[in-house]
């Protein structure tokens, strides 16, 4: 069964689901895609969305006990929208880590543009006690037009959270490329829906994880929506994924051989 670590589920707090019945629907459409843990990570971005830590687990905890007959361990993070205080910030308290465990944080950046000194901002979550972990890196336009910027994060071993709609081609080719380039250069860490809504960007996991399966080995996918986002609830240290597509795979098994 599957873990998905990222997606917008707690009701009315964000652009996520609206209400109640929306929010079961989509834990329904979950169980269905064979999930049995989900980690909620409702925005954090003072512009938008001005949640509050304490809000939120109060909404969370209403709203986990209400689903918690559906069978599904159910748990609570945040998505913080980047910012340049990023570091005071999660020492005031203004994020929830994932589960709240304080070993992990998901940081989203400006889609187009790069913020510069964000590198050093990781580096100052990091002495502050926290891993940054960034969301769906190839996304960002700013990612494909200069990939410069990611070769940057992933030197200093920043994980990275890829979407399943994005595997599987729902933002477009290019999104599906860049997810798999990505991949193949072993900087992502986990796989995760980012579900928005109860039709269209759902909880989708079982569909990414046979594109994953075909294109690297069933290691890749069960590492990418199993193990590692298991990991990061518990605030375990992630393991690496190696991504080498099937041609690559038979030509090595053939030179072993």
């Amino acid at each position: 069964m599957y873990a998905d670590t990222h997606c917008h589920l707690l009701p009315g707090v964000d652009d996520g689901v609206e209400d109640w019945e929306e929010s079961l629907r989509c834990l329904q459409i979950a169980r269905e895609e064979r999930i049995d843990t989900i980690c909620v990570t409702p925005h954090i971005w003072r512009e938008r969305f001005p949640n509050r830590p304490d809000d939120l687990k109060k909404i969370f905890d209403e709203w986990s006990s209400r689903a918690s007959a559906l069978g599904i361990s159910l748990h609570l993070g945040s998505e913080v929208f980047y910012r340049r205080d990023l570091a005071k910030a999660w020492k005031r308290g203004e994020f929830i880590s994932m589960d709240g465990k304080g070993a992990y944080l998901l940081v989203e950046l400006p889609p187009a543009f790069y913020p510069s000194e964000f590198p050093l901002a990781c580096y100052d979550l990091r002495l502050a006690g926290v891993e940054p972990v960034l969301a769906h890196p190839e996304r960002y336009t700013f990612a494909r037009k200069a990939p410069r910027r990611l070769d940057e994060l992933s030197r200093a071993e920043i994980p990275f959270q890829i979407t399943t709609h994005s595997v599987v081609g729902t933002f477009g080719r290019a999104v599906q490329k860049a997810s798999f380039d990505l991949l193949e250069k072993g900087w992502v860490r986990l796989m995760a829906s980012d579900a928005h809504s109860s039709e269209g960007r759902v909880p989708l996991m079982r569909e990414a994880v046979r594109v994953i399966a075909r294109r690297y080995g069933k290691e890749a996918a069960r590492r990418l929506s199993i193990v590692n986002p298991r990991r990061l609830i518990k605030g375990m240290p992630l393991i690496p994924v190696e991504c080498v597509p099937a041609k690559s795979r038979r030509r090595r098994r053939t030179v072993e051989i």
